[in-house]
């Protein structure tokens, strides 16, 4: 799609007035004249300072009366390059992305530059990819695991951050891996989900999976060395591969086996 310089103009205004939180919204395209235009939307993130989400019902009414030619939004001190999480959202929404890079150099000069990508299907690495929450996070982790690794689709549910500290909240995590075809057992196996808690938290908030040996067969990654090896994806770092020890066995709370694992007649817990 080609950035008209009215259309530049009206997305770096709009990202400048909100920043240093990251600005959102789309180029739509009027259905009965043909004109394109800019849409400002709210960034509805809980962290717009690094990310954005547009609220979904916003984005459904606009496209129902406008065709969609790209979602915009911005990096605040950042590049106009497609982050890891944006990779996979452009795969998923398939249309043109247009990022807004700007802010200010360490020598206080001000630079501003905005690019636009086509959209490409993408799929970040199990092992060493970056968190996001709601768009890769634990769950989304395990999704892709058992998709990849075991070729078992596993249903997605909606979730915001810090949900597990709300003692009112539903416990999206016993309730959305029974519905997903979990059970529970006693001891882990490979490919096992185990369900802790992390920190001072109202409901169990992280999954881990169990490797056992630490292999992966769908990508390439470092040899490693043990027999009771977990992949899992802490909140705000870098998925990753270490021991189920002492640590970990202390914050556990559930271990699930896919129905598709459970032989007849096992007893689970």
């Amino acid at each position: 799609m080609r950035l008209t310089k009215i259309l530049k103009d009206k997305i770096i205004s709009h990202a400048w007035d909100d920043f240093p939180s990251e600005c959102c919204g789309l180029i739509v395209q009027d259905m009965m004249d043909g004109g394109v235009h800019y849409v400002r939307l709210p960034n509805i993130s809980p962290d717009p300072a690094n990310s954005f989400e547009i609220d979904p019902q916003d984005y459904a009414e606009i496209e129902y009366s406008f065709g969609i030619l790209a979602i915009v939004h911005s990096h605040p001190n950042g590049e106009p390059l497609p982050s890891e999480a944006d990779k996979v959202q452009m795969g998923l929404h398939g249309v043109d992305w247009v990022i807004v890079g700007l802010g200010h150099t360490p020598t206080g000069a001000i630079y501003c530059d905005i690019k636009t990508h086509k959209p490409e299907a993408y799929t970040a690495p199990l092992l060493g990819r970056e968190y996001h929450h709601g768009v890769q996070d634990c769950y989304t982790l395990v999704q892709d695991y058992y998709n990849r690794e075991l070729g078992i689709e596993l249903p997605n549910f909606p979730r915001v951050d810090d949900w597990w500290e709300d003692e009112h909240h539903e416990p999206l995590y016993q309730n959305n891996f029974v519905k997903a075809g979990f059970e529970v057992v006693s001891d882990p196996q490979k490919h096992d989900v185990i369900l802790c808690r992390v920190g001072r938290t109202h409901h169990i908030n992280h999954a881990l999976i169990f490797l056992g040996d630490g292999k992966l067969t769908s990508e390439a990654t470092p040899d490693c060395v043990g027999d009771c090896l977990i992949l899992h994806h802490p909140h705000g770092r870098l998925s990753v591969r270490e021991i189920y020890g002492e640590s970990w066995q202390k914050r556990t709370a559930l271990v699930l086996r896919h129905r598709q694992f459970v032989r007849f007649g096992e007893t689970t817990a």
